[in-house]
């Protein structure tokens, strides 16, 4: 059959413009399936010629905005409204200010434009196009998406979470019953570090869970790990680990009262306090932080000036590293207190060279293929030979370590890395003959 030039422009204008960035982007890295936006680029050009060019323009820029935000949704496991909320002048503008993300802004931008000009030109004579050729091609493109893209590997939004029996590392290792105890313990610390998700090679895991095997340390404690399921972002894993409850922030204080685990150790008259190195506005922690029950927060404004050298990437502010310290003069200080620790530097994209260089990355010497995975790595055991320094440095300390979500990679093999809809924990709990044998011979 041969197409005359309607049927072109009919699927130029229809599938072609609207859809090519993410064709593009399913060949060399990855995108969620994007059924119902292929279908509403086509409807919008099945209009054309029949109503004004600027009305179906203005279809056209609702339909990519829907687009756009859908797919970065489910990439980061936001869902379409959470994205929305998180996308603030000031996180807009960090990741407008990362090359990679500058770069795609300014790609979807042009062609977005030279979609839209395309409806308003050409939509008269698209009008003419055979019904019967597009609606095949149309149909082809969709299920053709569906076989390249439809991995479960994106379906973990915050709505994934309903119908499914709640499950949290503070749970699963009973850290969530510490509060209860007669006699708790005098220092408790939670880490939630970003994007650590569960890497399917074992010996993978061993290298970052190496710190937790030294022999100093496995003399002070038993040492547990398991896995749990994660539902959402950043935001959700925190309220899955510290208040127990799959719910948003926003639902679950307007709704539910949950009962979390700052707010429960403030109840046995310990110390609360939390430390994260972006700002206090980002995802409304300065709002909601008290409500959980931290007596005090230590957000990026009051941890810059101490460290003034930010680490870099999408989200830029104190160094895990330098955290770190803040938090080791948190356990350090008197009386009993549960400290919670939010990383940030491991959030994609990370650069090379973020964390301190050991794993080789980018050469054929390093045991992570993926260059960015290997970066990722390198943040993570930054971050967990931290923890085991202070594990020797404050004995008798209960810890708990977890992710809060697998990393939103765009690239099908690092995001294969990792196992779908799984996050690892790690409990490290004092073995109090020890820990008490050792305070005692302090002097």
């Amino acid at each position: 059959m041969r197409l005359g030039r309607s049927d072109l422009l009919l699927l130029a204008g229809g599938l072609l413009l609207p859809n090519i960035l993410a064709l593009a982007a399913s060949t060399v890295a990855g995108v969620p399936a994007r059924t119902s936006a292929i279908a509403l680029y086509a409807a919008i050009a099945l209009l054309g010629g029949r109503m004004r060019g600027w009305i179906l323009a203005l279809l056209g820029l609702a339909t990519v905005l829907f687009d756009v935000v859908e797919v970065v949704g489910r990439m980061f496991f936001l869902g379409f409204e959470a994205t929305w909320r998180a996308l603030d002048p000031d996180v807009l503008a960090s990741l407008l200010a990362t090359p990679a993300y500058a770069a795609g802004a300014v790609t979807a931008a042009s062609v977005t434009l030279a979609y839209l000009a395309f409806l308003v030109r050409a939509g008269p004579a698209m009008r003419r196009g055979s019904r019967a050729v597009f609606a095949a091609a149309a149909a082809a493109l969709m299920i053709g998406d569906g076989l390249a893209n439809g991995t479960t590997a994106y379906d973990f939004g915050a709505l994934a979470s309903l119908g499914h029996p709640f499950e949290s590392a503070s749970l699963a290792s009973g850290f969530d019953a510490l509060p209860d105890q007669a006699h708790p313990p005098r220092r408790v610390l939670m880490v939630v570090v970003e994007s650590l998700g569960l890497l399917r090679d074992p010996a993978q895991r061993a290298i970052l869970a190496a710190p937790f095997e030294a022999p100093d340390l496995r003399r002070l404690y038993t040492v547990a790990t398991g896995t749990t399921a994660f539902f959402g972002a950043t935001a959700s894993g925190e309220m899955r680990e510290l208040c127990g409850t799959y719910r948003t922030y926003d639902e679950a204080f307007l709704r539910d009262a949950p009962a979390c685990l700052p707010e429960r150790f403030t109840a046995r008259d310990y110390r609360t306090v939390s430390l994260h190195g972006f700002h206090a506005g980002f995802y409304h922690r300065a709002r909601w932080y008290p409500q959980a029950g931290f007596q005090r927060s230590l957000f990026a404004e009051a941890l810059e000036p101490r460290f003034p050298h930010p680490c870099g990437g999408p989200f830029p502010g104190a160094c895990d590293t330098d955290v770190a310290q803040a938090v080791a003069a948190e356990m350090a200080a008197p009386g009993p207190a549960f400290v919670y620790w939010l990383t940030l530097s491991s959030h994609v994209p990370v650069a090379p060279g973020t964390g301190t260089p050991r794993q080789h990355c980018g050469t054929p010497e390093s045991r992570f293929s993926d260059r960015e995975v290997c970066a990722m790595v390198e943040v993570w055991q930054d971050v967990f030979e931290a923890v085991a320094r202070l594990t020797v440095a404050h004995p008798g300390t209960e810890i708990l370590l977890v992710g809060d979500h697998a990393p939103p990679l765009w690239r099908r093999s690092a995001r294969d890395a990792f196992a779908p809809g799984r996050v690892p924990w790690i409990h490290l709990s004092p073995i109090p003959v020890a820990a008490t044998g050792l305070a005692a011979a302090k002097p």
